[in-house]
């Protein structure tokens, strides 16, 4: 990519070289369309602080709900830019992420599929957003129509509601732009790689409007794992009437199908993944998941002064799924220690499952900036009203402790040509009906030059009803629940310089028993899971603001999470308690002209303190990471030429909570290099896992007999054609 403007001067602005270094890299600085003209206390500081910058994407977290810039936010984000996306060939939300250090990715059986990660430590299947509005669904999202993406550490209940016990994922998608734009970008690789995607902006300028057409189909499979193949496309089409006036009124539609032969994964064997060659696959070639999603927005602004603004954000989405796979089950012959693995059996577990989400959202939001005194505020005050729907089918499972389903298979040479002996009947038929609604208020005040405080509060109620008729018998089970619960959160940040901001920081996160639209007997009458966590951060700019530095210290505190409970285990109670420890540092910007950095480490100490089941007390929390790390530096060269090398480093994690399986950690290397032919056509080849290093990515794990461990790609490379017309910002 071309490095941003650099001018290292005495006396240059802070905000515009902290843009430069950041932006490109992934740490945007926060949206707004400049200064507010009648705040003073930003007047005098244009020569001194990070300035607020117009950001393209349609709603992005760092200007509707986080009224400060990026610097002085108190709370560890990580924006991942579109520019970087590109420039690693990330195809994927996972592959984006893998820049966020703290994320761990899980696998799953049944409907727990899709994009699916832990967030320092706790689960964040459910607290993924698509434009500020919840996306929790299932489904393995593509990068296609993102122009960045947000993650927000830490509980955000005032934020988002329910969830959010480790952070949020914000997806901002890419909105229409006032100038013309066409890129168009072809992609092959050596994993029988084929892929496209277009970008189209068209300004309509008699209505100072414009109309923008992001379209992408791939198929696909995986380096060294050929049995798995993706096949996807996607369009995203979106309009924007009013750009840049008082009122403007956004209609965005999204659609992606994908329709999968999965990957099945590896057995554990004794703790670990077992020792076969990566590619071992132990599914079927008969195996499928397909999701089909469409969800589509409308967002209008109206802006009664440069001081007080209103927005409304209006969403229906609908997901289907459909998951009709094996993955390795042990059953009863789960492998003894000094087994040799030559006569080690496996068989195939058939978890399958169907159903359709819906997401009816409603999200109402006024911002107003003015002065008690010498106080500046800036306020944000919100409703937020959904309906969720889950209707969901899932299969008679045939398999058996006694492998009697499909023909166990050995493990050293599993055979994925096996037929299905016959079609899995409907078990269960799953419904559950959600309604929200919630009032939150944030107030962000300025004292003096150097000082501002934070205070807010939200007010939720969820109630869930849930309905399961079993098939076979007819018996009906009809549950509901209700939750109605105050978040606060409080911050303070101190800002000696313009380039240092020091911050402390509290906030809360709950989840509720019905958090994934269901239910069960054991969970109907229990309350939410409830999170605390207090945070203190610093964040620097250097080389005359071309370079961020963050740093951060926090501990997070579930004190009632759901265990069995000890007397007697067959009843689920809110005695757990879970705790993680953590540092987090980064860095991005430019070191000099041509030399850019991003990169991030966190240590997480992750532990439960107190569980019904003894065996867990003690242990780390399962999927979590003592160390992550992720780095990625490009240099442009004269002629076009521009190269990049980064790396992913995770450490050892447990499988399960009582630490009884593992995964190895790896340190994997990637590179790009790009060479820019005209103006408009661009070249770029990318190698992932270049020492072809025998990783895995996720794992699941119920027991010695019922386990999976996914593994990572082998070594591939991508290469990119890339012509762009217009005002691409990857063109320059």
């Amino acid at each position: 990519m071309a490095a941003a403007e650099f001018n290292p001067v005495a006396g240059a602005s802070f905000g515009s070289l902290a843009l430069c270094a950041t932006s490109l890299l992934g740490m945007n600085p926060a949206a707004a369309d400049g200064v507010l003209a009648d705040d003073p206390a930003a007047s005098n500081d244009d020569d001194r602080k990070l300035q607020e910058v117009t950001v393209s994407g349609v709603r992005p977290l760092l200007h509707d709900k986080l009224p400060q810039d990026l610097q002085d936010t108190p709370q560890s984000i990580t924006v991942v830019t579109e520019r970087l996306m590109s420039e690693q060939a990330a195809t994927r939300l996972e592959d984006a992420l893998k820049n966020v250090p703290g994320i761990t990715l899980n696998a799953g059986e049944g409907a727990a599929r899709g994009d699916t990660v832990n967030l320092r430590g706790f689960s964040a299947f459910n607290d993924f957003f698509l434009d500020g509005v919840r996306d929790a669904a299932v489904y393995t999202r593509d990068s296609f129509d993102l122009e960045s993406v947000e993650v927000v550490k830490g509980p955000s209940a005032v934020l988002f509601g329910r969830g959010s016990t480790g952070g949020a994922i914000n997806q901002v998608s890419k909105a229409p732009l006032p100038t013309p734009l066409l890129s168009v970008t072809a992609n092959v690789g050596s994993n029988d790689l084929s892929r496209a995607t277009t970008d189209l902006n068209l300004p309509l300028t008699a209505a100072a409007s414009a109309l923008r057409l992001n379209a992408m189909a791939e198929y696909s499979a995986v380096a060294e794992r050929n049995d798995v193949i993706n096949r996807r496309w996607g369009v995203a089409p979106s309009l924007t009437l009013g750009l840049g006036q008082p009122d403007s009124l956004t209609l965005a539609y999204l659609h992606q199908q994908e329709n999968d032969r999965p990957d099945a994964g590896i057995p554990f064997l004794f703790g670990e993944p077992a020792p076969v060659p990566r590619a071992a696959f132990y599914g079927l070639v008969s195996d499928r998941t397909t999701a089909d999603v469409d969800i589509g927005t409308a967002r209008y602004t109206h802006d009664f002064t440069s001081s007080l603004s209103i927005a409304d954000t209006l969403r229906y989405a609908h997901y289907s799924f459909d998951f009709q796979d094996n993955t390795p089950n042990y059953g009863d012959d789960a492998p003894l220690p000094g087994s040799a693995a030559s006569s080690i059996l496996v068989g195939r577990d058939s978890p399958a499952s169907s159903g359709v989400q819906t997401n009816l959202t409603e999200q109402i939001d006024l911002r107003a900036r003015f002065f008690t005194g010498a106080i500046a505020h800036t306020l944000v005050v919100g409703l937020e009203f959904a309906r969720e729907t889950a209707a969901i089918t899932r299969y008679v499972n045939p398999f058996d402790d006694d492998n009697a389903w499909i023909p166990e298979t050995p493990l050293l040479d599993p055979d994925p040509n096996q037929a299905l002996p016959g079609v899995q009947p409907a078990a269960s038929l799953q419904n559950t009906v959600a309604n929200s609604s919630a009032a939150y208020l944030t107030d962000t005040m300025t004292i003096g030059r150097y000082l501002d405080l934070t205070a807010g509060l939200r007010f939720d109620r969820f109630a869930a009803d849930y309905d399961e008729l079993s098939v076979q018998s007819g018996a009906l089970l009809h549950l509901n629940h209700v939750d109605r619960l105050g978040s606060p959160r409080a911050a303070l940040v101190v800002k000696p310089t313009p380039t240092q901001s020091y911050y402390l920081s509290f906030g809360t996160s709950f989840d509720p028993s019905a958090e994934a639209l269901a239910l069960s007997a054991d969970t109907a009458d229990l309350g939410p899971v409830k999170a605390r966590t207090y945070e203190a951060g610093a964040k620097t700019g250097w080389l005359d603001g071309a370079l961020a530095l963050t740093a951060a210290v926090f501990q997070t505190e579930v004190d009632n999470a759901q265990t069995n409970d000890p007397d007697n285990p067959t009843i689920t109670v809110l005695n757990g308690d879970q705790r993680v420890d953590g540092i987090e540092l980064g860095a991005a910007g430019h070191l000099t002209r041509q030399w850019e950095i991003f990169g991030g480490y966190t240590y997480l100490d992750g532990k439960t303190l107190r569980s019904g089941t003894a065996a867990y007390v003690g242990k780390p929390l399962a999927n979590t990471a003592r160390n992550a790390l992720n780095l990625w530096t490009e240099y442009e060269f004269s002629g076009g030429w521009e190269a990049a090398a980064g790396c992913n480093w995770l450490g050892r994690r447990f499988a399960d909570s009582a630490g009884s399986a593992s995964v190895p950690g790896y340190v994997v290397w990637k590179a790009m290099l790009s060479y820019r032919v005209t103006h408009s056509l661009a070249l770029q080849l990318n190698g992932f896992n270049l020492f072809n290093r025998n990783y895995f990515v996720s794992s699941y794990y119920t027991g010695a007999a019922e386990n999976h461990v996914i593994p990572g790609a082998g070594r591939s490379l991508m290469l990119s054609i890339r012509l762009s017309l217009g005002d691409d910002d990857r063109s320059h």
